[in-house]
């Protein structure tokens, strides 16, 4: 028996009023062999009838299937006798009559009834008294607030009163603040020992290996059981053959229809071999065609990549409901690391937009974890849910980079324990979100800070200063920048914010960048920005048929002027550069250009006669 279900069991014989929440809308529920009880109806009957209670009374609204004619009847009450086999009686109480007129007569008449071994279920219960933040409500909610907790007060150990809710947040606190007689239990989603045991039953006779079985387990976690009937049915008609076991592919894909809405795995597309981006023999020289002067960096980012192809990701834990892969980018300013996420995501989704950028330094206060995953029931904004939820319940396939994590408020961290270990967030809407096919990136520049995240002093960038300018030999040079950051970020989860648990959630997926200082990298970033700037510039005037050039010459121009700038501040010192450099005389020409309506035409930047770049129209 799942342990909700045996704690539930429990407290319906020690506690005289139940608020369940939480999983309450589910179709059916696990039982131990893999049996199902179905829905919440059936689980209090059978909890009742094994306590010798002689009926169930539910408050709700409950259409009448037997009602004849064009009007639909409807009931406030349903009366459940327990007796095996004995059909519900319906009553009608008038459409016209409120709820009052139920809870009153169960208040003075039948709560305290000692004969009859009751139990008193109200469903809906957001509905009927729903949480106000300010504890103020309106004469007639008030009047109905004051009558469930008479109830609670007056009701007698020999009855129960169950009331069922979405969340537990959604409803008065004077339920279950300071009531003795009253438990709160939440009814969570079915865990893996349930649906194990659940595919077991019904796939088994299907000669089902416990291997197949365990991948199903696994994959389906955050579902409903009506999502696991669902997907039984289809896994039964994939089958190749009687008798014979759906292929792991493809057991996945069934299982992704209800987790994130597609089939697609754009992961198992990825070539495996050959140029230009084969996973196995040419990735590597992809990426580092693009990200200049940070080899190691990308080496540790194709390791991880292979391992998010090959499906062994978290193989060692045994859970496979984790993202794809986890990075921590650490390093200097300016040297690649959101670059390097933009193009993981065009690597493996061929476009820079599967790419969720989220900037840590809007998360610096605490309340501002409802800005990820939504607000409170009550609160401004609570029907939106989170931008972190929303974007990638609209895109599952996804780099999601959350940019100089050590800005956020630290217990904002709390979030991604749950995120890297399940997989999966819930929003405040209660929906959901899975990030099993998302890739996470965290960026930091810890290791170059002067102060820690309360303000106070820290020796960070001196520390870092002395490598740079006291090692001589670049190979030890690089190989201890690299302990630093990687030392600098250890200290700040374990020391700074005391999340120990979350750096190891990330464990060995730190990746350190070094600093851009050779004059190999220096020329090879300068030489790769240019080209990005003329396919830029290719794509935003491709309706005229403009291009732009840049003349031999140029790349050393801008190393021998603003080495000093790269050096500091990397690859945004150098986009900054060419910016103020570039810019203003490919505008000058591009006014002329229009004014004349020229078209099909290229754009030469080169160097002058007098050291300076200029800027030429060609025919």
């Amino acid at each position: 028996m799942a342990v909700w279900q045996d704690n539930l069991r429990r407290i319906f014989g020690q506690k005289e009023v139940l608020i369940l929440h939480g999983n309450v809308r589910d179709s059916a529920y696990i039982k131990p062999g893999g049996n199902l009880i179905h829905g919440l109806t059936e689980l209090l009957r059978e909890m009742a009838r094994a306590q010798k209670f002689n009926r169930i009374v539910h408050w709700g609204v409950f259409f009448d299937h037997e009602a004849k004619g064009h009007s639909p009847m409807w009931s406030l009450e349903r009366i459940e006798p327990l007796e095996q086999g004995a059909a519900p009686e319906l009553r009608e109480t008038g459409a016209e009559q409120r709820e009052q007129v139920v809870l009153t007569r169960w208040l003075t008449d039948e709560i305290t009834d000692v004969t009859r071994r009751t139990v008193f279920v109200i469903h809906y219960l957001e509905k009927l008294t729903a949480y106000s933040q300010r504890g103020s409500y309106t004469k007639e909610v008030g009047l109905l607030v004051t009558l469930v907790e008479k109830m609670i007060e007056n009701i007698p150990a020999s009855n129960r009163l169950v009331m069922v809710t979405l969340q537990d947040t959604m409803v008065p606190m004077e339920y279950y603040t300071s009531s003795p007689k009253t438990a709160v239990v939440e009814i969570p989603l079915p865990d893996k020992k349930e649906r194990f045991s659940f595919f077991q039953k019904h796939l088994s006779k299907h000669s089902y290996s416990e291997d197949r079985l365990d991948l199903l387990a696994n994959v389906s976690d955050g579902l409903f059981v009506r999502d696991l009937e669902t997907i039984l049915g289809d896994v039964l008609k994939a089958a190749p053959a009687p008798g014979k076991e759906v292929p792991h592919a493809e057991l996945k894909k069934i299982v992704n229809r209800y987790r994130i809405g597609t089939e697609e795995d754009p992961y198992s597309q990825l070539p495996l071999a050959g140029p230009p981006k084969g996973l196995v023999d040419s990735a590597e020289a992809w990426f580092k065609e693009r990200i200049i002067g940070q080899d190691t960096a990308v080496a540790e980012a194709v390791k991880s990549i292979r391992k998010a192809r090959a499906g062994v990701v978290g193989l060692a834990s045994g859970q496979s409901a984790k993202p794809r892969a986890v990075f921590f980018f650490a390093g200097p300013t300016g040297v690649g690391k959101t670059f390097m996420a933009k193009k993981l995501a065009e690597y493996l989704f061929d476009t820079e937009e599967a790419f969720i950028r989220f900037d840590m330094s809007e998360f610096k206060e605490e309340h501002t974890v409802s800005k990820l995953i939504g607000s409170p029931p009550g609160y401004v904004g609570y029907e939106r849910g989170g931008m972190l939820t929303n974007a990638v319940k609209n895109r599952p396939f996804s780099i999601i980079l959350f940019d100089e994590i050590e800005k956020a408020h630290h217990k904002i961290m709390d979030i991604f324990l749950q995120l890297l270990d399940d997989g999966r967030l819930t929003d405040s809407r209660g929906q959901t979100v899975f990030f099993t096919e998302s890739i996470v990136v965290f960026t930091s520049n810890i290791g170059t800070r002067s102060r820690d995240v309360a303000g106070q002093p820290i020796a960070e960038k001196e520390a870092l200063d002395r490598i740079v300018k006291g090692e001589k030999d670049p190979k030890e040079r690089s190989r201890r920048v690299r302990e630093h950051f990687l030392l600098s970020v250890h200290s700040f989860f374990r020391h700074e914010i005391s999340r120990p648990e979350l750096l190891n959630r990330i464990g060995s997926d730190i990746v350190t960048f070094e600093f851009i200082d050779t004059q190999g990298s220096m020329e090879g970033m300068i030489r790769s920005k240019l080209k990005d700037i003329a396919a830029n510039f290719r794509d935003r005037f491709s309706s005229s048929d403009l291009r732009l050039a840049f003349a031999p010459g140029v790349d050393a121009w801008f190393l021998e002027r603003h080495r000093a700038t790269i050096e500091t501040f990397g690859g945004r010192g150098l986009v900054n550069a060419i910016d103020d450099e570039v810019s203003h005389l490919v505008a000058s020409q591009l006014l002329i250009a229009e004014m004349k309506g020229l078209k099909g035409i290229t754009f030469t930047v080169s160097v002058g006669g007098q050291g300076e770049l200029t800027c030429l129209r060609g025919a």
